[in-house]
């Protein structure tokens, strides 16, 4: 979206200080960068003499993760860095300096000084976050930059769900993708119904492994074209060599950072009358089976046969 820079005075508001918390000041080493652990893109735009960071820059958070919205100011002289949500009616003053004005304490200043980065942090993100913010700086006149805030929230599937038939004896690959992420899961759990199963015997599970290529663009997690800003796809896969009936039952995979995705696994013993389009290979990929394959077949000749009669 084009969000257009414009000067608005807001007054000083010192005597309301009373009821601000004090926010922390970050202090970080030389090679360190003042973006969040969020992704960020830019969208262009003059720089101004006042800011470093660019007008427009787009911040994408994942609920309950944590949002870093950058300001890094040229040279602050006698001026007051605040930050104030636009979307609000009339719009809402969140920090003042060092100190946050309102009650949530989600909302707080991280000031790197050697840096000049007076970021507006969110912790807890909630979808009700997304919008536009303002950074302003208190000069004569004021000068400000907009950040727009987008929320996605990070969710896993598994493939062939919901349910995946695998015959006896062969082996069970299910695999769980977290997608629309900001960053990869630090870990992933695998349920049998009501119980872990990443480390029982006969159980392999590898993963979350990212996807082998993000694309260009995408470095350290700051997004410099019109990609999502959302961290590539990653993926976790449970494995069992052999499975037999009392592997049936429902799956379920929990990402650290991602809504959980289940599945239905039916394990069929040679001799269950089973519908051959219900089966898939033991990977759950979707592709037809040999069997499969035979029957549609001799399916095929017996037709053939009948219509030359």
């Amino acid at each position: 979206s084009d969000i257009k820079a414009k000067n608005e005075f807001y007054p000083h508001h010192h005597h309301d200080l009373r009821r601000c918390k004090r926010s922390y000041e970050t202090r970080k080493g030389k090679d360190d960068i003042p973006v969040g652990e969020n992704s960020l893109k830019t969208a262009g735009g003059e720089q101004g003499a006042v800011f470093l960071t660019e007008n427009a820059t787009v911040v994408v958070a994942q609920t309950s993760g944590t949002a870093k919205l950058p300001c890094v100011v040229r040279k602050l002289s006698n001026g007051v860095v605040s930050w104030i949500r636009k979307k609000d009616i009339p719009p809402t003053i969140l920090t003042v300096g060092l100190g946050t004005h309102i009650a949530d304490e989600r909302f707080l200043v991280e000031h790197a000084r050697h840096l000049q980065n007076w970021g507006l942090l969110i912790k807890h993100v909630r979808p009700d976050d997304a919008g536009v913010y303002e950074c302003q700086v208190s000069t004569h006149p004021s000068s400000s930059i907009f950040i727009e805030l987008k929320v996605t929230e990070a969710a896993a599937e598994i493939a062939g769900a919901p349910d995946v038939h695998v015959r006896a004896g062969s082996p069970l690959r299910l695999a769980c993708t977290v997608r629309r992420a900001t960053e990869p899961p630090a870990y992933v759990f695998w349920y049998h119904g009501r119980r872990m199963i990443n480390h029982e015997p006969g159980v392999t599970v590898t993963g979350p492994q990212p996807a082998s290529t993000v694309g260009s663009g995408v470095t350290a997690g700051v997004v410099t074209n019109d990609r999502s800003g959302t961290a590539a796809p990653a993926t976790s896969v449970l494995l069992l060599k052999e499975a037999d009936s009392q592997h049936s039952g429902n799956y379920t995979c929990y990402p650290s950072n991602a809504t959980p995705a289940h599945v239905n696994v039916h394990v069929l013993n040679a001799t269950e009358e089973e519908s051959p389009a219900a089966i898939l290979p033991a990977n759950g990929s979707g592709r037809k089976s040999p069997l499969l394959s035979s029957i549609l077949l001799a399916l095929f000749i017996n037709l053939i046969l009948h219509l030359d009669r």
